[in-house]
């Protein structure tokens, strides 16, 4: 079983290679966000006439310049606020289809950014008799201020979308390494073809349409995963687990939860996600073991609560030939799974506190500047 001590000595190993994958992943996304940004920098440059001609025609002509104008405002406005403007619930379909805005958006869109437009980064407005010299020199100066801008925020949007899905990528790779199979599709596999039917016979009985998510046990074949599917089976919200497993014959589901936290005061509303995952998954129809694979900066007691009182068992993504072990061998650290025994020097009391802050914690709202796929 885990000690306190490993339990320290797992969270130190933790937030040390969070902190180098953070520094890793983000430089390496801003270097390559940064030539693209360039581009349309350039292109919003020639379009626009520097800046001087934003127009109905202009936007409806080339769309996707509405990403790089929000990024020359000041300040910079959001994708959801923008569309908000124009009477849409973002400008997404603008800067990521091309969908061509109608006049009267054309018109609020240009009209805002005209009006809202930097004027003080974009110094040639102000004083339009520099010399060519001094031109070129805020023109580049204003494309690497507007560039860092829009590469620093894709970067942060990007990033969270690479790291879930590298320590997923992580837990697969585990599941694999110890034999287990990922699964395509929901279900028992495809029944041997069967032939032709003849004039004269019976008709053969429709087969139900496999719902969007999983309702039985048997949707998870033994020895296989899926990812990112929902959990019917008659819980209340109906969640989507990362992974979810079923390692033997055994009639019971592994939904594995992965959290990557790269502040540790984030840490409280990424466990209250992953325990109200587990309260919803408790009351289905369904059996489940909700699991965790942390990765990052995490509070000590408010784990403990989460393994002693709500029973989750806790692992890290350094360390996932443990998660493998308590999958396939029912062991963790080790040992038997028995979570009222874990942490003897915690009393019920103190880890009721910590779960308690969990509980009560509150849901972020982050306005989204971009999508998470943006380029």
């Amino acid at each position: 079983m885990m000690p306190r001590e490993l339990l320290l000595s797992e969270m130190a190993r933790s937030a040390t290679d969070e902190e180098s994958i953070y520094m890793t992943l983000t430089l390496s996304l801003f270097r390559e966000l940064q030539l693209p940004n360039q581009d349309r920098f350039d292109q919003l440059m020639r379009a626009t006439q520097s800046l001087t001609l934003i127009t109905r025609q202009v936007l409806q002509a080339s769309p996707g310049l509405v990403k790089i104008l929000r990024y020359c405002l000041a300040p910079v406005i959001s994708q959801m606020r923008l569309g908000q403007i124009v009477g849409l619930g973002t400008t997404e379909s603008f800067e990521e289809r091309q969908a061509t805005p109608t006049d009267g958006q054309a018109d609020r869109l240009a009209c805002w950014f005209n009006d809202y437009l930097d004027r003080e980064r974009f110094p040639w407005f102000a004083n339009p008799a520099v010399s060519p010299t001094e031109r070129r020199i805020s023109e580049s100066f204003a494309k690497l201020w507007t560039v860092s801008l829009l590469s620093d925020q894709n970067t942060a949007t990007k990033y969270r979308t690479q790291r879930k899905e590298r320590q997923e990528q992580a837990i697969v790779e585990a599941l694999r390494a110890r034999g287990l199979e990922s699964q395509a599709s929901l279900g028992p596999p495809a029944s041997p073809r069967r032939a032709r039917r003849k004039p004269g016979d019976p008709p053969r009985p429709k087969v139900a349409a496999k719902l969007g998510g999983i309702d039985n046990v048997h949707d998870v074949q033994a020895g296989h995963f899926v990812k990112e599917q929902k959990i019917l089976g008659g819980s209340q919200k109906k969640q989507t687990a990362d992974v979810t497993v079923r390692p033997t014959l055994e009639k019971r589901l592994f939904c594995i939860e992965a959290k990557a936290v790269g502040i540790k005061i984030d840490s409280t509303k990424r466990l209250k996600e992953l325990n109200d995952k587990c309260t919803d998954w408790n009351g289905s129809a369904l059996p489940i073991q909700t699991i965790g694979v942390c990765a990052g900066m995490f509070n000590s007691s408010e784990l403990i609560a989460t393994m002693k009182l709500r029973e989750v068992p806790i692992f890290f993504e350094h360390a996932l030939d443990r998660l493998t072990d308590f999958l396939c061998d029912g062991l963790y650290y080790g040992a038997t799974w028995n979570p009222s025994a874990l942490f003897p020097d915690v009393s019920i009391q103190e880890a009721e506190v910590a779960l308690a802050k969990i509980k009560t914690a509150t849901a972020e709202t982050v306005e989204a500047d971009d999508s998470p796929a943006a380029g």
